[in-house]
């Protein structure tokens, strides 16, 4: 078998699991990428999410990835959305070698095991409830457990460590220094951006909105305005996407070097914001998203950011599900040394002027 390497889509495709499979050496592993640069890909799960993964492989514009087909117990369908269903669930690694695949995808298959955290999230009586679980190879393998053995059982709790006293102070203190820092640094761009806008186009410099923040407060997030004048008249909140029209010839520069962002160090500043962490939501989605998605809320007990890490992997086509897995791993890894990667890798797009 050739397969590269193993995704397992039960937290995000692209960030999660990536490890070699057992038994593998490093020059087959080597031999499994290609000339041309393309990577053979086997989705495993047919449903809905399986389904969603493969079509954003394949129209992904570098053009990377080919999928083979899809692994389903549902044999009775010769063929989903266009693509073959290959074989059962038991027949995987024999299929992923006969098609010389390089990856595997598990697309998201909830057990009964995730539905009752799924509940869980969604009940208030789940604050007084201790959930553990007997890891296996899989669920070891993905680390960042708090270890709580009984006897001689190895235990791990599914509940996040609660964060220290000393991390929310450093994290704090460096948010005020970091956005004092940025304010002074970029006020001329600011000024510039800011004549920019008036000279373009109608209506004011900033743009301010009702954002939700920790613990569910509604606070108001300042940004330079890239849209035109009353861009929600005769259509009420609507989420913003790459190709909106509403967005000015000016809009599109700032959002794509992210100056639009700018102003929100003001909301760091009063206390409101943090540099990283989950984007703030608009209070008309996120009362729907609290209610629908289970686990949503969890975002909400820590201050939002200014950049996360659903904004460095993800784009304005990435959904608010995948975009929640990249905050609940956000928040399972939260440190000093965590929000100074984010950091680093949001200044690479800027810099380079990509993701929107």
């Amino acid at each position: 078998m050739d397969a590269g390497s193993f995704y397992a889509s039960r937290t995000t495709p692209g960030l999660a699991l990536q490890r070699p499979l057992p038994g593998f050496e490093r020059h087959q592993l080597e031999a499994g990428v290609r000339a041309d640069g393309r990577r053979r890909v086997l989705v495993v799960g047919a449903g809905g999410r399986g389904q969603e993964i493969a079509q954003e492989l394949m129209a992904m514009q570098n053009g990377h990835f080919e999928v083979v087909g899809f692994v389903d117990d549902r044999t009775d369908l010769p063929r989903v959305d266009g693509l073959p269903i290959l074989g059962r669930f038991d027949q995987v690694l024999k299929i992923a070698s006969r098609h010389q695949v390089d990856e595997i995808i598990l697309a998201y298959m909830p057990s009964w095991q995730e539905q009752l955290l799924n509940q869980a999230a969604l009940s208030d009586r789940a604050e007084h409830v201790r959930i553990k679980v007997l890891p296996g190879f899989y669920d070891a393998s993905l680390g960042d457990f708090r270890i709580e053995p009984v006897a001689d059982i190895p235990l791990v709790s599914l509940k996040r460590k609660p964060t220290s006293t000393c991390f929310l102070v450093a994290k704090r203190a460096f948010d005020i220094l970091f956005s004092l820092l940025m304010l002074l640094l970029c006020a001329p761009v600011l000024l510039l951006a800011a004549a920019a806008i008036k000279l373009t186009s109608r209506g004011p410099v900033f743009y301010s909105q009702a954002r939700v923040g920790r613990n569910g407060r509604a606070f108001r997030i300042y940004k330079l305005r890239t849209m035109i004048l009353a861009a929600e008249t005769g259509t009420g909140p609507i989420l913003a996407h790459e190709y909106d029209a509403r967005i000015t010839p000016v809009g599109h520069w700032l959002r794509q070097t992210r100056i639009d962002e700018m102003p929100q160090f003001w909301n760091v500043l009063r206390g409101e914001m943090s540099v990283v962490g989950p984007r703030p939501e608009r209070p008309e989605f996120a009362e729907g998203f609290v209610r629908s998605i289970p686990g949503y809320s969890e975002r909400l007990k820590v201050r939002p950011g200014i950049t996360g890490l659903a904004q460095v992997y993800g784009g304005y086509r990435t959904s608010v599900y995948h975009k929640l897995r990249y905050d609940w791993i956000y928040l399972h890894r939260m440190s000093v040394w965590h929000d100074l990667r984010i950091l680093i890798r949001t200044a690479g797009i800027v810099l380079s002027r990509a993701g929107r």
